[in-house]
């Protein structure tokens, strides 16, 4: 009789849950789509009028002709649009909604893993039968917060940006790698392609690349499949190549877009905000040179202490660290570069809950800089304070995994 009741109460629950759940996903799209027919500076004046000259041409050429400055992964997406007689703003960012609910469905993932052990570690079946009720709130709970963060709606809906298409594949190859559900060879095999994958759509990727070594190191992944990462990359260059696109613009694309602009703050929340009229090229190398020694100095720190290097909200931790130090402190950071941090932000704070400002100050850091250009270039709040919030959070972080790694309570 009880187990019948107890059967009951589960379905009860997990039919609330799920209608809890379309509710709230409705109500979070509803909100996007309102947002879809703002047609932003970037779309003016860059979006539209690629998918325009697309558009003049045929598919097959278009693939072969330099277009725009993203790399052509994307460009072949634009050029797909192009040929559908639907309106091509409205196509766009269902385009990238297609990819917040993607990167929604990863971050639940990448939260199950905790999840997932503490069920484990249950003793019984009442406990662990508790704990699955759990893990199923949490995971949607983590899914519908990662759907909601302002700066990814912004993005996709009203921006009309592509963030939330590299950053799924980022955070979908640290969920892989992390996972045990599959033998080494096949998570490894799929970390490389999804990190491969996003790397090709927007190099901003290649800012976790420092966690990978460490996966290795770690037998998360082994190093003779990393041949996966080299063939799916240029994989998805070869439709442009055949086309006749010059295999040199293929190769170059991103060292092109990084002389773009020379200026060392391009609006985002760093520490470039305190240096006022200095000279760009000398301290654009001091910036180079500090984010790499910083960089460096993490991934030798985690090396030196990798025995203590066991759990997962570590490897989260590294992975966020990666993510934010170095927008923070290289130059020629834009404003939309810190989407995966706090992406991560938001994963870290379901590892360790007192950690629940993480997010917040790396969200609002991220949102008071597309504020400026949603609201006509004005500031809604100093820049150079957001700044030191967000190197209190990292100085934090940090601590935190230096005082796991060394053996103590963090």
């Amino acid at each position: 009789m009880r187990e019948k009741t107890n059967r009951n109460l589960q379905r009860d629950d997990f039919f609330t849950a799920a209608a809890f759940t379309c509710i709230a996903v409705a109500a979070l799209l509803i909100v996007r789509f309102a947002l879809f027919y703002y047609e932003s500076f970037d779309y003016i004046h860059s979006l539209s009028p690629w998918i325009t000259r697309y558009r003049e041409m045929t598919f097959f050429e278009g693939l072969g002709t330099r277009v725009g400055n993203y790399n052509q992964p994307y460009m072949y997406l634009l050029n797909i649009i192009a040929r559908i007689g639907i309106s091509d703003i409205v196509l766009l960012k269902m385009l990238s909604v297609i990819f917040d609910i993607l990167l929604a469905f990863f971050v639940m993932k990448l939260v199950s893993l905790k999840t997932q052990t503490a069920a484990a570690a249950e003793p019984n079946a009442a406990g662990q039968t508790a704990t699955a009720g759990q893990s199923i709130n949490m995971k949607i709970l983590a899914f519908l917060l990662a759907f909601a963060i302002p700066t990814v709606i912004l993005n996709s809906s009203m921006w009309g940006q592509c963030d939330a298409i590299f950053a799924s594949f980022a955070i979908g190859s640290v969920y892989f790698a992390l996972s045990e559900h599959r033998e080494i060879r096949s998570r490894s095999r799929l970390s490389y392609a999804f990190i491969a994958l996003a790397v090709a759509f927007k190099l901003q990727a290649a800012f976790i690349l420092p966690i990978f070594a460490i996966f290795v190191i770690k037998e998360k992944l082994t190093f003779r499949d990393c041949w996966v990462f080299f063939a799916v990359y240029f994989a998805v260059l070869i439709p442009a190549l055949i086309a006749g696109f010059p295999i040199r613009d293929l190769l170059l694309i991103y060292l092109q877009q990084s002389n773009t602009y020379h200026h060392l703050k391009l609006n985002a929340v760093n520490i470039w905000q305190f240096f006022e009229n200095v000279d760009f090229e000398p301290f654009r190398v001091v910036g180079l040179y500090t984010g790499g020694v910083a960089v460096l100095g993490l991934m030798y720190f985690a090396y030196v202490h990798r025995r203590r290097l066991t759990e997962t909200v570590d490897y989260i931790r590294l992975a966020f660290l990666f993510a934010v130090i170095v927008p923070f402190l290289l130059p020629q950071m834009h404003d939309r570069f810190f989407y995966v941090a706090d992406v991560l932000a938001l994963v870290l704070f379901f590892y360790d809950k007192r950690r629940w400002f993480v997010p917040l100050v790396c969200v609002f850091c991220s949102f008071i800089a597309y504020a400026w250009l949603i609201m006509g270039y004005i500031h809604i709040f100093d820049y150079k304070l957001a700044a030191l919030m967000l190197t209190a959070v990292i100085f934090v972080i940090l601590r935190d995994l230096v005082i796991s790694l060394r053996g103590g309570v963090s």
